[in-house]
């Protein structure tokens, strides 16, 4: 369990020189668990199959009205916005799905041109404003390193909230990754779960956030081993395989996809990130 440190015991020029698994402790409370959710860091296994096993449950508690009652009262106290700065359709209405089942009351900015940045306020200005309104700030951004930004900052005020990273610029998109691990966890129920399994990776790899968050969770279990297929341009990252190298974590690499399938237990294959 990550012992926590406080954002607002440490410079942002401070903060910024840390590597990722210096961070992590910054982002969870003093229990342990996640204050923000900002990077695959932060969790451990023991974390990883809290949330699987929550997610569970209230799957089958949301089957029934009297549950889906239930769930609507735990969080009715609380208020989300929903600040999504780039283009998504499926990770907004996740989010919004979620906050109805829960009871929270979401609020959107999806276009900043409505906003008051079009008059000149900035981004940062905007989401302090937020923060005065609102109970939680999930955030989808093109902006790489802002999420980690507001998180340093908010704390640094009289209004800090968590911050939920949907999806930031070129550098990760855990929640995505989340739900990744629980997709694989359900798939593999029946088959001994995730351990020892082979994961191939296929795509834009090199642009693509959510391969960098899913590799790093995908660590945590025993005797998973990792292919990234792809051509060289978009080969994956040297700095995720130093992570993999530095965890003993076995992979291969290749640009003939073909070839994985056979050995595969699953493909994870990604698109072109034509926008980076």
């Amino acid at each position: 369990m990550l012992r926590r440190k406080r954002l607002d015991e440490i410079s942002w020029e401070d903060f910024q020189e840390l590597s990722l698994v210096e961070k992590a402790p910054y982002f969870v409370q003093t229990s342990g668990r996640p204050y923000h959710v900002l990077i695959a860091q932060q969790f451990d296994r023991e974390s990883l199959d809290d949330l699987c096993d929550l997610a569970t449950r209230i799957r089958r508690i949301a089957k029934s009205k009297m549950g889906m009652d239930f769930l609507s009262l735990i969080l009715k106290h609380k208020r989300a916005m929903l600040d999504f700065s780039q283009p998504s359709s499926r990770t907004f209405l996740s989010f919004y799905a979620a906050c109805q089942i829960l009871g929270i009351r979401p609020a959107e900015v999806r276009d900043t041109n409505t906003s008051s940045e079009l008059k000149g306020e900035s981004r940062e200005d905007s989401v302090r404003i937020f923060s005065s309104y609102f109970d939680m700030i999930i955030m989808r951004t093109p902006q790489q390193g802002f999420v980690d930004k507001v998180a340093w900052m908010l704390s640094n005020t009289e209004r800090p909230v968590p911050i939920i990273n949907a999806g930031s610029g070129k550098d990760q998109h855990p929640t995505q990754a989340l739900l990744d691990i629980y997709t694989l966890q359900r798939s593999f129920e029946r088959n001994g779960g995730i351990e020892n399994k082979h994961i191939v990776f296929c795509g834009d790899l090199a642009r693509g956030r959510t391969v960098r968050s899913l590799s790093r969770l995908l660590c945590y279990y025993p005797g998973v081993s990792m292919t990234f297929a792809a051509p060289d341009s978009l080969q994956i990252g040297s700095d995720i395989l130093e992570q993999l190298d530095s965890l003993n974590v076995p992979y291969q690499i290749t640009n003939d996809f073909k070839s994985t399938i056979p050995e595969a237990d699953a493909i994870y294959m990604t698109r072109i990130q034509d926008e980076w």
